[in-house]
């Protein structure tokens, strides 16, 4: 039997058979935006980042198991009125034991291979999402210093910042939702639902991946570093548009705020030479970083980016870059004295 098949060479004057063609358009174009509304009913309805962006059957809680993106579920919690901000040099900061040393509510908002323009993204957010904040503690590096007025992302294989999750266009946040990684936090959102599983760690205490004490590094790695630091005095560069960008933002923040800005030690070969360029634009990047904690009657500069016996110490760093846990403790304290110096 030959199948039915419809020719428009066929179609007489009156255009008999176009009935027919529109009513299979017709149903096609409705089931596929039944399919895409089904999909963004699902969407607000189970939350799948936690982000509260629309009414949900599902209550708050972090199912996800990514930094990036878990940030913003815990950066919206009310039960914190502080944060720490910055990426893996400020990750082992322990939102738990500076809540116990200070008697406020911190939480852990770093995110791995940041910026500063993705730190300002998320510290804008926090402000954004809580009515009352008490402190906000940045630990920030050298990315800070740069001279680079478009804040530039580290380069990094397979990283790509979700800007549109902090973003308030919510059309924005929908137009990102259709991609697979949404569909596989569904499960895990409705098993939090019905009492199943236990959100993740809502205040974020974090530790380096094992692999990180074993990072292999090139033999002249520390040489390599070296030799590319400038040794003769020149002009010095004065801008700091990351810093603009701070600044901007600390100006809408009360007064009453603690602002805590804290420089995390790197091992010392990793320090430009003393006398240099590189080290002169150092210092005056610290210097503007240190004003904008001193805009605020709480605030408090913490340095610890300087050759010393800590940085001179290479069993205080998991690799050249990143200090352990010991390290972190001791910056806490810092932290925690600042605070009550402020008070």
């Amino acid at each position: 039997m030959t199948p039915f098949r419809i020719d428009p060479n066929r179609m007489d004057a009156t255009g008999a058979e176009a009935p027919a063609w529109r009513r299979f358009v017709i149903a096609f174009v409705g089931t596929l935006l039944g399919v895409i509304a089904l999909v963004y009913a699902a969407i607000i309805l189970i939350d799948p980042y936690d982000t509260g962006y629309f009414p949900s059957i599902i209550g708050p809680g972090v199912v996800d198991d990514r930094d990036l993106t878990n940030v913003v579920g815990r950066a919206r919690d009310p039960r914190f009125d502080a944060g720490i901000f910055g990426n893996s040099h400020g990750l082992l900061l322990n939102p738990s034991r500076l809540s116990a040393a200070s008697g406020l509510s911190f939480v852990q908002l770093a995110t791995v291979n940041s910026g500063p323009r993705e730190q300002l993204t998320v510290l804008r957010y926090f402000l954004r999402r809580h009515s009352r904040v008490r402190a906000i503690v940045l630990a920030a590096d050298r990315f800070w210093c740069t001279h680079d007025p478009t804040l530039p992302e580290i380069p990094f294989v397979g990283y790509r910042f979700p800007y549109w999750l902090y973003s308030d266009d919510r059309l924005e946040y929908l137009a990102n939702m259709l991609s697979t990684r949404p569909f596989r936090l569904f499960g895990r959102r409705i098993l939090l639902g019905v009492g199943k599983i236990a959100p993740i760690d809502p205040v974020g205490e974090s530790h380096y991946p094992p692999e990180w004490d074993h990072r292999p590094r090139p033999d002249n790695f520390l040489e390599r570093v070296h030799r590319t630091t400038i040794v003769a005095p020149g002009p010095i560069d004065t801008s700091f548009p990351a810093m603009d960008r701070l600044n901007e933002l600390l100006a809408a923040v009360p007064d009453d705020v603690a602002v805590i800005v804290v420089l995390p030690p790197l091992y010392y070969r990793l320090l430009p030479d003393e006398g240099t360029v590189e080290a002169a634009e150092l210092d005056r990047c610290k210097e503007r970083l240190a004003q904008a904690a001193a805009r605020f009657p709480r605030g408090a500069f913490v340095d610890l980016l300087t050759e010393s016996p800590l940085s001179r110490d290479r069993a205080n760093f998991v690799d050249f870059d990143h200090m352990r846990d010991h390290v972190a403790r001791q910056i806490e304290e810092r932290i925690a004295q600042a605070l009550h110096s402020a008070r």
